[in-house]
């Protein structure tokens, strides 16, 4: 090149660096962007020997001779970019990081130890720029090569910084460095690659040459890179779903709580408008450090379950921060423990950070740990601390739980505490927001409420303007859903616009009356016009006093078989386990008489004679269309008082009907294959599953009551005589755990098993069940062999 003239500047190699230095720059905190942008490599070196010396002093002392050919090597690389680096703040960055990552990982022996490693690995491959600039000087050619080596080593320190700087990365060091190390790897891969190809495309006839050469190596990097990814999502996936086994927890139903709860909401768009107006939900709907614990509270019916629905899809919609819910609810049993709780935070949680599931598969897999409570809380506590990706964006994460009030008095209070503690740890560490809201009832029978009684609180009893305003737009939206039917009775708009009025203004602030109101009308015949605008006036204001009524009209018209069998469906919605499915429910129904040889189901119909107090969901399971229907059916002013004892027996016998139908009909007696196929066909033991599962709870439920289980009942009869049944059966066709409880049943671990003692036959069959469900058999049947 003549004297004077400048060496050529690649474009596309210019871009590169800058496109690694500004995300770098995003990842790094901001007092660190403004303390490294003009520090020198001689910088880096004395930061490098005080740390040496400090660990000399705490006699910690690492070979950090190793860092001397990285340092060597870093020198002359910058040389050999010196073209491309001028006039840009981009030099300082291929080293000042490396004073940031040393000092914070001193602290971490292990750590340090490895990132040394590490480092060194790099110098390897900066080697050869000690004579790079005598060999190819002002050759253009290389620069994109060059750039490549500034990308990887920016993307190194990228790595390695977000890995030491995150919250609580010393807690997780052992369980991530994997997924780091083979970063780590790729990095060096293609430094290497990119290391033969600087002589490659130097010595290049032209350009044409010089490029087609780096687009190959492109094309195997890309390659390279895709595999990588492929094969972490899948390693992760595979972790996730075992975490999640080992759980225990079936996701599918929280999200079924979720849809079916948002569906209308979604439906009728601004009801929940005011929501972020209200300051304290605004202030704890911002992803800032305040308002960490929020309490909303109202009584039943405001609509604080379809509330919590829609602020979790508003904060979902911004992605500005996590949001995990759970939805406790009499429907799903499970959902209303403390231990479920926590288990379904943590899935959430590992779900929406998957460079977190390592950490729990650790922790709970590799380290065979049983997910107690206290387990399950600690490691949901270290894995917020670490959830921020970066010290330069803190991580915000919104906890809702709802229908607390459905929990018990001591499943309230340690689920609050729980929350508490972490919420409090979490704040402490400063790298993480996390931030919750509690939806339930609060009054003098509630007793979280004096716990709670400090906390930042959104009254909806005192919100009755919005909420009033909120319910209105809802009536109007009904009502024009009617508009075609009442208008033939002379109903005008103005009318329409009245009725909603009168409505959402009697409702004060009760969502849940409205809808019941507006479900009158619709399923009610009006001659006249006056019927309609009168209905708000005369129809009760006391949900008690309104399903009182809605129970009458129900039961005016029927005998006392069908009023017993309509008491039999409430309690089934009150009670099970879980929510029966349709055609679930009807088999239930089907085998409640105790006759095993039953050959039709009821038919659908005698649903919809419960409607107004029961709704169908999506998933064509069955509900009551609010928690407080079945607190009025438990209560003394109830037509048909539920007692869940009583309901208890009349399940039992459903459950244990059907399972020795099973055995009669499916597997031991000589039945011939159409006639069991036909059962099978006509849906006759749909039921089956859920008996099967569930059998042996039931039975042991009962058996540690206070009067303990009732042998003169025909639950007790029916399962002893499936008992006898399955334990008759020949121990050569039965499966290991079925020898072990007919033989020693102390190796089932329930201790409520003692109450079946002086029932032997009872004693057996109820251990071998439970040993077939922890091994992973469903079909009672079929797991024991026959």
């Amino acid at each position: 090149m003549a004297l004077g003239q400048q060496t050529p500047v690649s474009p596309s190699a210019r871009k590169t660096m800058e496109d690694a230095f500004h995300e770098l720059q995003r990842n790094v905190s901001f007092a660190d962007r403004k303390a490294l942008q003009d520090t020198t490599l001689g910088d880096v070196q004395l930061a490098a020997d005080l740390i040496q010396n400090q660990l000399a002093a705490r006699q910690s002392l690492r070979n950090m001779g190793r860092l001397a050919p990285l340092f060597d090597g870093l020198s002359h690389y910058s040389k050999s970019i010196e073209v491309l680096c001028n006039g840009t703040p981009l030099m300082p960055w291929i080293w000042a990081p490396i004073k940031v990552i040393l000092k914070v990982a001193s602290d971490h022996v292990e750590a340090f130890a490895k990132i040394i490693r590490a480092y060194a690995r790099i110098a390897e491959s900066l080697g050869r720029f000690k004579v790079f600039n005598d060999i190819f000087p002002d050759n253009i050619n290389v620069q994109d090569t060059l750039a490549i080596f500034y990308v990887d080593i920016l993307k190194f320190h990228r790595a390695a910084y977000k890995f030491v700087c995150r919250g609580g990365w010393k807690t997780l060091f052992l369980s991530s460095w994997g997924r780091f190390q083979r970063q780590f790897d790729a990095i060096f891969e293609d430094l290497q690659r990119h290391e033969d190809l600087i002589d490659k495309t130097a010595n290049a006839a032209d350009m044409a040459e010089a490029k087609a050469m780096r687009d190959a190596q492109e094309v195997w990097r890309q390659e390279f890179l895709d595999k990588l990814a492929k094969d972490e999502e899948e390693r992760t996936a595979s972790q996730y779903l075992t975490v999640v086994g080992w759980l225990k927890l079936d996701e599918s139903d929280q999200l079924k709580i979720f849809d079916s709860i948002s569906s209308e909401a979604l439906e009728c768009p601004g009801t929940s408008d005011w929501i972020t107006k209200n300051q304290k939900l605004a202030s704890w709907l911002r992803a800032r450090n305040e308002t960490c614990f929020l309490v909303l509270h109202g009584p039943p019916g405001t609509g604080k379950s379809v509330i919590a629905s829609r602020i979790a899809t508003f904060l979902r919609s911004s992605a500005a921060s996590s949001v995990i819910t759970h939805f406790c609810t009499y429907s799903h049993r499970i959902s209303v423990e403390h231990e479920q709780v926590l288990r379904s935070i943590l899935a959430q949680l590992i779900c929406h950070h998957t460079d977190l599931i390592a950490h729990a598969y650790e922790e709970l897999i590799a380290r065979k740990r049983t997910p107690t409570s206290q387990t399950l809380e600690s490691l949901i506590r270290d894995l917020m601390i670490s959830a921020a990706h970066s010290p330069s964006t803190p991580r915000c994460i919104h906890i809702i739980i709802d229908g607390l009030n459905e929990c018990d008095d001591a499943q309230q209070t340690k689920v609050v505490k729980a929350l508490e503690r972490i919420v409090s740890a979490v704040s402490r560490s400063g790298s993480t927001i996390c931030k919750v809201l509690l939806c339930t009832q609060l009054g003098p029978t509630q007793s979280i409420e004096q716990r709670l009684s400090q906390r930042p609180k959104v009254s909806l009893s005192e919100e009755k303007a919005v909420m009033t305003r909120a319910i209105r737009q809802y009536c109007s939206w009904r009502l024009e859903r009617l508009s075609g039917r009442l208008r033939q009775i002379g109903i005008t708009d103005d009318d329409l616009q009245e009725l909603a009025n009168r409505v959402a203004t009697k409702a004060d602030g009760m969502f849940l009356w409205a809808r019941l109101v507006l479900d009158y009308l619709s399923k009610n015949i009006f001659f006249s016009r006056d019927e309609i605008l009168q209905a708000a006036g005369v129809l009760p204001r006391k949900l008690s006093e309104f399903y009182g009524q809605i129970l009458s009209e129900i039961m005016k018209s029927l005998n006392e078989r069908s009023v017993a069998r309509i008491k039999l469906i409430l309690g089934w919605i009150a009670f099970a386990k879980r929510p029966l499915k349709k055609a679930e429910f009807r088999s239930a129904l089907a085998f409640s008489g105790g006759n095993t040889a039953v050959s039709e189901l009821p038919p659908p119909y005698i649903f919809e004679v419960c409607a107004p107090l029961v709704e169908e969901r999506s998933d064509s399971s069955f509900a009551f269309i609010h928690v407080s229907v079945k607190e009025y059916l438990q209560s003394s002013a109830s037509y048909l008082k539920l007692d869940e004892q009583v309901e208890y027996y009349k399940h039992g016998i459903s459950l244990s009907t059907c399972l020795l139908s099973g055995l009669e009909n499916m597997a031991t007696l000589p039945v011939a294959k159409a006639d069991r196929d036909m059962r099978i066909i006509r849906g006759l033991h749909a039921f089956h599953a859920y008996a099967t599962e569930h059998w042996a709870e039931y039975l042991l439920r009962l058996s540690t009551s206070p009067n303990g289980i009732d042998t003169d009942s025909e639950f007790f009869s029916v399962s002893n005589k499936l008992a006898v049944a399955l334990n008759r059966l020949s121990p050569m066709t039965a499966s290991p755990q079925q020898t072990v409880a007919l033989h020693d049943t102390s190796a089932v671990p329930d201790q409520r098993l003692v109450s079946l003692q002086l029932h032997s036959a009872l004693h057996s069959a109820v251990a071998g069940s439970m040993l077939d469900l922890a091994a992973g058999h469903l079909n009672l049947s079929t797991a024991r062999g026959r």
